[in-house]
C-alpha cells in the first residue's frame, strides 16, 4: 500500500470513530467497561448514556454473577462442576444481553427490558445530578 491509500484509510477510520451509531456499538460491544470512555465524552445524548448505562448494569451483573460462583464452588465434591456450569450460563447471558443491545441500536428499537430497565432508571436517577446530566446549557438560558 502506498502512503496516501494509508492516510485516507486512517482518515476514514477518524471520522466513523466520531459517528453516533459506533459510540454507540462501542458502548454495547461485549469488551468489559468500553461503555467509561463513550459515556464520559458523550454525557450529552441520552440515547447514548442510556446505552452506556445498560452495557454498565450487564457487566455488574456479569461480576456479581462470578461473586456468587465463589459461594457455590465452596460446595464439598461437586461445588467446582455447579461453578463451572453456572460460569458458562452467565457467559453465555452477558454475551446474549450485549448483542441484544447491539440488535436493537441496529435496528433503531427501544430498548425494554424490565427488570434490566428499571436498574438504568435507578442509576440515572443516582448518577444524573452527580455529573449533571439534566442541567441546562449555560449560554442563552438567561431568558
Amino acid at each position: 500500500m502506498n502512503k496516501e491509500k494509508i492516510i485516507s484509510l486512517l482518515k476514514t477510520l477518524w471520522t466513523t470513530t466520531k459517528t453516533k451509531d459506533f459510540k454507540r456499538y462501542v458502548a454495547a460491544a461485549p469488551l468489559f467497561f468500553s461503555w467509561v470512555p463513550i459515556y464520559t465524552w458523550n454525557s450529552d445524548n441520552k440515547d447514548i448514556v442510556r446505552i452506556c448505562l445498560y452495557s454498565a448494569v450487564n457487566t455488574c451483573l456479569f461480576f456479581l454473577g462470578f461473586i456468587g460462583l465463589q459461594f457455590l464452588s465452596v460446595i464439598p465434591f461437586i461445588g467446582a462442576y455447579l461453578a463451572s456450569i453456572a460460569h458458562f450460563f452467565i457467559v453465555i447471558l452477558y454475551l446474549g444481553m450485549s448483542g441484544f443491545l447491539i440488535y436493537s441500536i441496529r435496528l433503531e428499537k427501544t430498548i425494554d427490558i424490565p427488570v434490566l430497565s428499571e436498574w438504568v432508571d435507578k442509576l440515572y436517577a443516582y448518577i444524573a445530578p452527580i455529573a449533571q446530566l439534566d442541567r441546562v446549557s449555560d449560554y442563552g438560558s438567561e431568558g
